[in-house]
């Protein structure tokens, strides 16, 4: 098990999720407030056309969902949470690469907790960004 799991132990459940397992989502690091996922890129995440089209854009979506979730789960008062509302502007295509979320917690208060995500590819361009607002009790 790794520490990442040790310290935050919702992190493996989340990552254990027959959803997160189908995109291959594995969280890397975690910090009080923080999350840096990467979904791994594999064929079976693209629009149709071939292996040079861009990746869904719900992949990507779930992506940011998850490492909002993922930060969320950082801090220690969560005990359960769900995703009231998400906007995703994608910015660039993400074309044969692995995709990297970073993710913060930017506001908390007793219910609700407002995420922000952005999504780079392997080379560092920015492919989406979201704002994620979550239930947290």
């Amino acid at each position: 098990m790794s520490t990442i799991h040790q310290t935050y132990t919702a992190i493996a459940s989340l990552e254990r999720s027959p959803f997160s397992m189908i995109l291959g989502l594995k969280v890397e690091s975690a910090a009080k407030g923080e999350a840096i996922v990467r979904m791994p890129f594999d064929v079976r995440l693209l629009n149709d056309g071939g292996p040079d089209v861009p990746i869904h854009g719900g992949a990507i979506a779930s992506l940011a969902d998850f490492a909002a979730c993922a930060a969320i789960w950082t801090l220690p008062e969560t005990q359960r949470s769900a995703t009231i509302s998400m906007t995703v502007n994608y910015t660039a295509p993400g074309i044969q690469s692995d995709l990297l979320a970073q993710a913060r917690v930017r506001s908390k208060g007793k219910r609700v907790a407002s995420i922000t995500v952005e999504i780079h590819d392997r080379r560092g361009t920015l492919v989406a960004d979201a704002l994620v607002t979550y239930k947290i009790a």
